[in-house]
């Protein structure tokens, strides 16, 4: 599959998932409210200038626009009915911009003051270069914050494929280091940590069915659909019920400041409700 035709399937699974993400979507909601949380205890402008990628229906965006109300934002996603879900709600920050763009591909210069997303970089082909992209469109001390799934992520769903030889269609999720790493030569690693959360389904064809309800079934890059009697399988490999680990990394990175012993901006009154 060609990298158009994989975000294209990307854009389609979230486009169709749309209607129903909002319920469906607990954990995300869930990890965006944490991680805005961990950027409203950040150094940043009372107005800052704010580029979210992958917005979804909106959990990252209302989260954090309730703690800097004084932000300027350009929200963007892959998906156009998500922008238009989180366009319509009526706690979208006054006065937004909003976009259809690939966050990997940011058809934007900034610069920024803070870069955000919430479980965007498993659909990144190369999340490492587009960290280092995002990175670029940020202004001297900005902020890049993000949630990830890393490894460990799946690990009953994925030991249950290895049983019968088989690789799972999943993204590849990264280890915490390497986000540091990704990061290397741009600036500070402000905050890397990690949090593991177990999920219980009623049985391994709800967590399936689960994913594809919130558009989460895309195949990574280079990985056909299982066969469906190797699918059965491993939903048979799992007894009912069944508990999938899920673990998120965050990581909140400072780029580099041409005056290294100027103080960090603070937030002021305007950025601490």
């Amino acid at each position: 599959m060609t990298a158009r035709a994989h975000k294209s399937r990307v854009a389609l699974s979230f486009a169709a998932a749309s209607p129903g993400y909002e319920d469906a979507a607990g954990f995300q909601r869930l990890v965006a409210g944490r991680l805005a949380g961990k950027i409203a205890c950040s150094a940043l402008p009372p107005r800052p200038r704010v580029l979210e990628i992958g917005c979804g229906t909106g959990f990252l965006t209302r989260s954090l626009s309730e703690r800097l109300p004084g932000a300027r934002w350009l929200v963007t996603d892959i998906s156009w009915p998500m922008v238009a879900r989180c366009r319509e709600s009526p706690s979208a920050p006054p006065g937004t911009a909003f976009a259809v763009m690939d966050g990997e591909r940011p058809a934007v210069r900034g610069p920024f003051d803070l870069i955000c997303a919430s479980l965007v970089l498993p659909w990144f082909e190369d999340p490492a270069g587009a960290v280092r992209a995002l990175g670029r469109r940020l202004g001297p001390g900005g902020l890049l914050a993000f949630s990830t799934l890393s490894e460990g992520t799946f690990r009953e769903w994925l030991d249950a494929y290895r049983t019968f030889g088989l690789s799972a269609a999943s993204p590849a999720f990264p280890r915490a280091r390497e986000l540091a790493q990704w990061w290397r030569g741009m600036g500070a690693v402000e905050t890397l940590e990690e949090e593991e959360t177990a999920l219980a389904y009623s049985s391994a064809h709800a967590f399936a069915s689960h994913l594809k309800t919130i558009g989460a079934q895309t195949p990574a890059p280079g990985s056909p659909p299982l066969p469906n009697v190797n699918l059965l399988k491993v939903l048979r490999r799992l007894r009912d019920p069944v508990t999938i680990t899920y673990r998120v990394a965050y990581g909140l990175f400072r780029k580099e400041s041409p005056c290294p012993h100027q103080p960090a901006p603070s937030n002021g009154p305007a950025a601490s409700s």
